[in-house]
């Protein structure tokens, strides 16, 4: 089937992250991030970073139809679905952390904003929703790196991330939350010492400590894993100690608020990550 031009925001936006460079939750919108995955695919490629959308970069940037695809709901896509936990305490005693609705397991599947979803797909009552429906949803699948990377960049000013391998090259590029605290951001030079798929968290009251306060928890205790864990579906430790790179439950907020310390990432990004990288992969946060 014959490629063709993007030639609208969504578009732009699916080629990139079908390419491994991710503008976060594909939302129809030119925003900053969207901008910054253009620069970082252009660099890649070898064309001037302008992060315009020129007929070079256009070139590069051919998608194969079909942009949008129709999932076909079964059973099991409500198996998972959890009620949302009201408090710290609370996750603390579910089994599994899965997705709070179908709306939200879904726009994780295809790498979406949820409100974009309804935009989409302005008939369906999502409450309503049961197997043999349809939803269309944009066409991605998960992105996986053509070789191992050698090392992660973090530019702190920026907020995002990249892969890059032996010769320098970029593999991978996507959007991440540093700490909010300016004393709380690693810099410099950090290895990965552990990777987990799907960690459980271990809630410490020393760390959080105002949460602990407000709910009057004084002792550690083990939340479950599951998409909607606190660290997502992904745990890659660095060498200084409670510090990582991580999923999260609130992929629509990476790059754009901060986290407490750790480096956080959507959950869908966190796992092309995980899978690009080893245990003695050296990571490289600049200012």
């Amino acid at each position: 089937m014959p490629g063709r031009l993007v030639d609208n925001h969504t578009e732009l936006q699916i080629a990139l992250s079908r390419n491994g460079f991710s503008p976060g939750s594909i939302d129809g919108q030119l925003g900053e991030q969207t901008h910054q995955a253009l620069v970082a695919f252009q660099i890649a490629q070898g064309l001037a970073p302008s992060g315009q959308y020129d007929e070079k970069t256009a070139q590069l940037l051919k998608i194969e139809d079909p942009v949008f695809a129709d999932v076909l709901l079964s059973a099991e896509d409500f198996l998972d679905i959890t009620v949302s936990p009201a408090s710290w305490r609370e996750r603390g005693k579910f089994d599994y952390l899965g997705h709070n609705s179908l709306l939200e397991k879904i726009a994780e599947f295809c790498q979406t904003d949820p409100d974009y979803l309804r935009e989409l797909n302005p008939e369906i009552n999502w409450g309503e929703l049961g197997p043999g429906d349809k939803v269309m949803v944009p066409h991605i699948t998960a992105f996986r790196c053509s070789s191992p990377a050698t090392s992660i960049q973090i530019s702190l000013s920026e907020r995002t991330l990249k892969l890059i391998d032996a010769k320098g090259r970029i593999l991978f590029h996507c959007p991440v939350s540093i700490a909010r605290r300016v004393d709380k951001r690693p810099s410099g030079e950090l290895v990965v010492t552990v990777r987990v798929e799907d960690p459980n968290y271990t809630f410490n009251p020393a760390i959080l400590a105002n949460a602990a306060a407000r709910e009057g928890i004084t002792q550690k205790f083990i939340i479950q894993p599951g998409p909607n864990n606190p660290v997502g579906s992904v745990w890659i430790g660095l060498n200084l100690p409670s510090y990582g790179i991580h999923g999260t439950p609130e992929p629509e907020l990476v790059g754009r608020t901060e986290s407490s310390g750790c480096f956080r990432l959507a959950n869908w990004n966190a796992e092309t990550v995980l899978h690009a990288v080893a245990v003695g992969t050296s990571v490289e946060v600049n200012p």
